[in-house]
């Protein structure tokens, strides 16, 4: 396989960073020493107060393919829109900045894109967890799908199945082809939940070939006890923001979208109002507020016509927010 750097890169990897200093030299490192060296990468330092800033300017110096974008903080999706705007190359690789890929990550791929050429290329993880590591397939069969085959099999999952599953959300394990990838961004910058499903799913809505790999040299890092310390309520309009967005992005009454849109945005607005009892207030004034918001549209809408069936847990979290239980949501949010 050849193997040249060229004007127009096969890959070009976007890395936001914010507050990484800890990991950043892991990423950056394992990025480097690919064992396929046809790619640029798009650092995309978003405003940080730590030395992340100064860790992309030296790996900037080391390579001529590392380029750096130093810009105020946006969040997670503006910083990505930005390294989307600088990228050249085919595909778009987005690895974040505490994880890490494999040394044959990107050969892996470009073998596949060599002898397939799809749209879209999905692969599995492994999840790093205190020293711990579990590889995770994708869960769907493995090799080559035309888009007949997409929508046979993938679409039905594609957002969400009335048994809560759902096909592989993340930005990251992927490759997508920029000249898709690129039409299906999301221009409200500030959501803090869900922003890459709401990229992930109109692009392979949008795509005429996928392949899945059961690969898992992405490595997907967990620190619990920073979970746990940064407990903040999500932004109350962020499922609502998404549900707008797919709306316009995909044919929304083909195949049963529609179904899973209701309960895709249920699921969020679940995870919404579980973080809003992480506010220092009474269990009393965040229930009201919860009450009103959940009666706001879409959420109304879609808690109204939302329906899952073989999973227990869903169909729970469904009963407690039609009824306004809320004792249990503030219980869940207190489990670690």
């Amino acid at each position: 396989m050849q193997n040249i750097v060229t004007n127009i890169p096969l890959f070009s990897i976007i890395v936001p960073i914010y507050g990484v200093e800890k990991y950043l030299r892991n990423c950056l490192n394992s990025i480097l020493n690919q064992t396929f060296h046809d790619y640029e990468v798009i650092l995309v330092d978003d405003g940080s107060k730590d030395d992340s800033p100064k860790i992309c300017d030296e790996f900037v110096s080391i390579d001529f393919r590392f380029k750096v974008i130093h810009k105020t903080n946006g969040g997670l999706v503006s910083a990505r829109q930005a390294g989307v705007h600088l990228a050249k190359g085919k595909f778009i690789v987005c690895v974040d900045g505490d994880d890490w890929i494999g040394l044959n990550y990107l050969k892996s791929f470009a073998e596949i894109i060599i002898k397939h050429k799809p749209d879209v290329i999905v692969c599995g993880r492994t999840t790093f967890v205190c020293n711990n590591s579990r590889k995770k397939v994708s869960g769907w069969q493995t090799g080559f799908y035309d888009r007949q085959k997409i929508e046979t099999e993938i679409f039905p999952s594609l957002l969400q199945t009335s048994k809560a599953t759902y096909f592989p959300p993340s930005l990251w394990a992927k490759a997508f082809k920029r000249s898709i990838y690129q039409q299906q961004q999301l221009t409200d910058t500030i959501v803090n939940m869900g922003e890459d499903t709401a990229c992930t799913i109109p692009t392979i809505y949008h795509s005429q070939s996928l392949y899945i790999s059961d690969e898992c040299d992405y490595f997907y890092r967990i620190n619990p006890s920073s979970m746990t310390q940064n407990r903040k309520p999500f932004m109350t309009d962020g499922p609502k923001i998404i549900y707008n967005h797919l709306l316009k992005q995909l044919d929304i009454d083909k195949f049963d979208f529609q179904e899973q849109l209701y309960r895709k945005t249920v699921r969020g607005l679940f995870s919404v109002v579980k973080t809003q009892f992480y506010k220092k207030q009474s269990f009393w004034r965040t229930r009201r507020e919860v009450i009103a918001l959940i009666q706001e549209e879409p959420y109304k809408e879609c808690l109204k016509n939302c329906t899952f069936s073989g999973n227990f847990a869903a169909s729970i979290m469904v009963f407690c927010l039609r009824k306004h239980f809320m004792l249990p949501v503030y219980f869940f949010s207190r489990l670690k």
